[in-house]
């Protein structure tokens, strides 16, 4: 039986493009994966267009909030080969929460998250969109009860867990190819989400005008096909599969469950929201450390040596609080010259200890020492390398005492001082340049 859904009204594509059907066919593809994410939100799109913007890294727009969101079906430069279907959809998810989020900031990111870990746990069910079940054949002239489409559902959440069942990947994705370097594969995720990212007009990279006259081309050069009517049962089964997967989340959140709806569509934010609903931010790695007012005393005694820190400490109270001047002990004589006083250090430096650095391409956080990237073994950038070195710098001149100047040899590509007895430079491994 058909019903009338109304959350994507018409479709657009170029048919004056090659495998013009195939656009069609992918438009409406593309409509039916993400309708339950849409139906559960009461989100609505006037025109689902195909476009081919000159602009190369251009993957979609939305205007209007829904009004019209255009799509790149096809590569850049060959207009016979599509794009795969899972980025596309991707795309598809990003120009969606930009009907009710904008910029691409915070909570537009946890939102995208939410409706990505739907989908996939829409496929992890055995969902592949409309008329899913039927391998194209219609399930019957009449329409099935709310526990029938709750069974038929369940069956093929169940076909679907044994087919994936000791695979070893994560269910809605793809297998790691045998042989493949895990770190690549991480980084690649992350281009992928950063292409997406890019290739959106919306979020301030093109202005209301430029969105609406690339829209407009679009719609104008492109054929226009009405919606159809939607299976009354396959829509049933669809929302029995989308209950399946909400209780699955409720499983996973627990109490701190929140329902995606039309008044919270973040829902969850793909784990990144609790139940206040805020954006979790990132807690510090280690709290932060109470500061004294006043230093605990000193206890000396006459087996145990004083450490650096505490003579430190005692230098610095002895030039903040005024004291009477006591009579300096006396040398006995020798024919050996006494060393010479090493001098109080200067005040340790207010700047942030440096604990490692973030990779400009990937984001991984590594550790100070590593010169490269642990995943995507991009070199260091150089600023980073010099901060290291001057912060190096600072802690040679804090702790080394006077008298060594003639020990130590300063990098001729990173200005780090190092120890004569080092033949390369702890910072960036440089060989000096003589003995």
């Amino acid at each position: 039986m058909p019903e009338v859904d109304a959350l994507i009204l018409g479709y657009s594509h170029l048919a004056q493009l090659p495998r013009e059907k195939e656009a069609l066919h992918a438009l409406r593809k593309i409509a039916s994966l993400v309708k339950p994410i849409m139906r559960a939100r009461g989100w609505k799109v006037g025109t689902l267009a195909e476009f081919y913007p000159d602009q190369q890294n251009l993957l979609g727009i939305n205007e209007n909030r829904g009004q019209r969101i255009c799509l790149r079906l096809r590569y850049p430069g060959d207009k016979n080969q599509f794009l795969p279907l899972e980025q596309v959809v991707d795309t598809m998810l990003h120009e969606l929460s930009h009907n009710v989020i904008g910029p691409h900031n915070a909570e537009f990111n946890a939102l995208w998250d939410q409706l990505r870990k739907e989908y996939e746990a829409l496929l992890s069910k055995g969902y592949t969109g409309e008329g899913f079940l039927s391998e194209g054949r219609r399930l019957g002239g009449s329409r099935v009860s709310r526990d029938e489409a709750r069974r038929i559902a369940r069956n093929a959440a169940e076909k679907r867990r044994t087919l994936n069942a000791g695979s070893g990947q994560k269910l809605g994705g793809r297998p790691v190819p045998a042989g493949a370097d895990i770190r690549r594969v991480i980084v690649d995720a992350i281009e992928r989400r950063s292409i997406v990212e890019r290739g959106c007009g919306a979020g301030g990279a093109k202005n209301d005008q430029e969105i609406t006259a690339l829209a407009d081309q679009a719609t104008k050069n492109g054929f226009q096909t009405k919606a159809e009517m939607d299976e009354a049962n396959d829509r049933a089964i669809a929302q029995a599969l989308w209950e399946l997967v909400q209780e699955d989340e409720q499983k996973e959140y627990g109490a701190s469950y929140i329902p995606p709806t039309q008044a919270n569509p973040t829902g969850n934010g793909g784990g990144s929201v609790g139940p206040s609903g805020s954006i979790k931010r990132e807690a510090p790695s280690s709290p932060p450390v109470p500061v004294r007012s006043k230093p605990p005393p000193i206890r000396q005694h006459p087996n145990r040596p004083v450490s650096r820190l505490v003579a430190e400490n005692t230098a610095k109270k002895s030039k903040i609080l005024p004291t009477k001047t006591a009579t300096p002990p006396r040398i006995p004589s020798s024919s050996k010259p006494s060393p010479p006083v090493a001098p109080n250090p200067p005040p340790p430096s207010t700047e942030p200890y440096l604990t490692g650095w973030t990779c400009p391409v990937c984001t991984l956080h590594n550790p100070i020492g590593f010169l490269a990237c642990d995943a995507c073994t991009s070199e260091r950038p150089p600023e980073i390398t010099q901060k290291i070195a001057e912060a190096d710098r600072k802690k040679i001149v804090t702790t080394q005492p006077t008298g060594l100047g003639s020990q130590m040899w300063t990098c001729s590509r990173c200005t780090t001082m190092t120890e004569d007895k080092f033949w390369a430079c702890q910072t960036c491994g440089k060989i000096k340049d003589r003995s």
